[in-house]
């Protein structure tokens, strides 16, 4: 739905019954966060010291442009903490000290002007 309008008519439902649907909308457009995106290893830019990311932004936007994005690592400890945030790209290198054979855990957010996506599913990368 990216970039599209839906005019809609809508009911609602509760204990009573349903009610009438309502007379076509005269174009408001309901916004939410972006859908999650989608996060990868680069394997041509991982190795012992450093470990590549890209991504592919979600489905929809939420019915507003994405701003940027945020990154959390978790560095073998079970604690996630920011890795990097305000990113404008889709692909990041990791700018931390890594330590070779540590496998390390990422995540990625979206955000839009009404905030930020769900958490993506976690990939794990061995810096190696």
């Amino acid at each position: 739905m990216r970039g599209q309008s839906v005019r809609a008519r809508i009911s609602a439902i509760n204990f009573y019954g349903e009610s009438e649907l309502s007379d076509v909308g005269r174009g408001a457009i309901i916004v939410s966060v972006p859908d999650t995106p989608l996060l990868s290893n680069n394997p041509d830019v991982t190795n012992e010291n450093r470990i590549g990311l890209s991504w592919q932004g979600g489905l929809s936007d939420g019915g507003t442009a994405v701003l940027d994005y945020r990154i959390t690592y978790d560095q073998s400890i079970g604690t996630y903490i920011t890795l990097a945030e305000d990113l404008m790209q889709t692909q990041y290198t990791t700018a931390v000290a890594l330590i070779s054979g540590r496998t390390y855990k990422f995540r990625i957010q979206s955000r839009n002007s009404v905030g930020y996506s769900p958490l993506s599913t976690e990939i794990a990368i061995l810096a190696a």
